[in-house]
């Protein structure tokens, strides 16, 4: 409930969630004098430093200076892994903290802005110290902590000195020494109280672009896989190439859906950057404004050379935003892209299982006709059978010795000697029976097998996934 407050009484319950680890950090004082950006560099890691910069170099009066930054790069302290939380471990000690807060005007907002590390932020106002005239500028930025490298950063320009304190919090070395060296050889007409703050919108939009080139890359080439390997599963019955793991690509997937929404809320922070720098050209910079009546105090070269360097800003700003469009419709085409890949491949898994329940179906077709063949075959034996068992059973019958066959006059009955004419027709009706019985199966069975196959392969080459496959790709070619 801090924000019902309107003074800067919140260090004491705001300090508790912060954590303390003293190291080396980097002091940067840039000076705008006669029409030259003079920079000076000095590194600091105890406090009996800290006290010997705040006594030689704070707030000493220049005359050739006509605006002025002190910048303070705070170290990122080393956690390990990643952590989100990173940023509230502080680079000083809490007395020397406590120093800072007052020597820099260090708004006690910060604490909430930089524990609000689920997403980006971009907070100013106005706010007076210990007068209701000497009012100031105060800025707070954070950038989201969702990826590594996030930033923080609080600014406190003073309108009367031309003045801004700032402290940039989370700064490795590299970071540091991009500043510096930004800093240092700038030439801007004058020092603009958010020229700080649009340097720290280039800072996240270089993290941001290095995000999305990275995924973009990787999910480009899980696409690839997916669709290589969707082909080649298609096209093949051997063992395909592996894809990605499904949790992986699902990983991947949300990661590029949150750094698209990251894209677009630190968007929508620059925009309010830009707005503000209209404000501050109407309103704080403007020397009619009578409530804001310090401008009219200065030299209208500075003024000038104020609005000048806002005219850039605002410039680079919009370039930065339209670069983060540009990245926007990137990620929502791989986006698409993903989701598009993995349907197809879902889409070419089921016609695959349809092949193979086609192919089960037509082998149990071929089981039922050769199931309806061995039935006929047995029909047919059990015919041949009912032909031939009655006169088979009666010439066994009358062959037994219980008959005894004689004629009128008791004479014995002879077997007449063309007994081998009956056996020889008898032979032969059964040899071309049989034989005819056998090539009316065969010649059966050869037309029906000639008539499934010419089934199997007219089936085969219109419901295959490959068929189906190079059909829709020409038609796409085609369209």
């Amino acid at each position: 409930m801090d924000w019902l407050r309107s003074d800067n009484a919140v260090w004491d319950k705001n300090l508790e969630i912060m954590d303390f680890t003293p190291s080396k950090n980097k002091v940067l004082v840039v000076a705008k004098q006669a029409r030259k950006i003079r920079a000076r560099e000095k590194t600091i890691q105890s406090d009996e430093d800290w006290q010997d910069w705040f006594d030689s170099h704070l707030d000493r009066p220049d005359p050739h200076t006509t605006s002025r930054i002190n910048l303070i790069l705070g170290a990122r302290v080393d956690t390990g892994a990643f952590d989100p939380a990173a940023l509230s471990e502080l680079p000083f000690s809490e007395c020397m903290f406590r120093k800072l807060i007052k020597e820099f005007r260090i708004h006690g907002t910060i604490a909430r802005t930089i524990n609000r590390n689920t997403s980006c932020a971009f907070i100013r106002k106005f706010h007076s110290w210990d007068s209701p005239v000497e009012k100031s500028l105060v800025y707070n930025c954070r950038s989201a902590a969702s990826w590594p490298g996030d930033l923080g950063l609080s600014v406190t320009f003073t309108p009367q000195t031309l003045t801004s304190h700032a402290v940039m919090y989370g700064c490795d070395n590299e970071t540091a020494d991009n500043i510096i060296k930004r800093l240092s050889g700038s030439d801007l007409s004058e020092l603009h109280p958010m020229v700080l703050v649009v340097l720290f919108a280039e800072l996240e939009r270089d993290r941001l672009d290095r995000l999305v080139r990275n995924k973009i890359s990787r999910l480009i080439q899980q696409i690839i896989s997916i669709t290589e390997n969707s082909n080649h599963t298609l096209d093949n019955k051997g063992p395909s190439s592996l894809s990605p793991p499904l949790a992986t690509s699902i990983r991947d997937w949300l990661e590029m859906g949150d750094l698209r929404n990251g894209l677009q809320a630190f968007k929508r922070k620059m925009r309010d950057m830009m707005e503000h720098i209209d404000e501050l050209q109407d309103i704080l910079l403007n020397p009619e404004n009578e409530r804001y009546g310090f401008a009219a105090d200065l030299d209208r070269e500075v003024l000038r050379g104020l609005a000048d360097t806002g005219a850039k800003m605002k410039e680079r700003l919009k370039h930065l935003v339209d670069e983060f469009d540009e990245h926007i419709c990137k990620c929502a085409t791989i986006i698409d892209g993903v989701g598009l890949a993995s349907q197809l491949e879902w889409n070419q898994i089921g016609r695959k299982d349809t092949f193979t329940n086609l192919e089960i179906a037509h082998n149990g077709l071929k089981v039922a006709q050769h199931t309806r063949r061995d039935s006929e075959l047995m029909k047919s034996i059990a015919l041949l059978t009912m032909v031939f068992l009655p006169a088979t059973f009666v010439a066994t019958l009358f062959s037994m010795g219980i008959f005894e066959w004689k004629g009128l006059h008791g004479e014995i009955l002879s077997v007449s000697p063309y007994i081998w004419l009956y056996i020889a027709v008898t032979v032969v009706i059964t040899l071309v029976t049989l034989g005819t019985w056998y090539l009316w199966v065969a010649r059966r069975r050869l037309v029906e097998d000639v008539e499934s196959q010419r089934e199997g392969l007219s089936e085969k080459g219109s419901l295959s996934p490959s068929s189906t496959t190079s059909t829709t790709s020409n038609s796409s070619i085609a369209k």
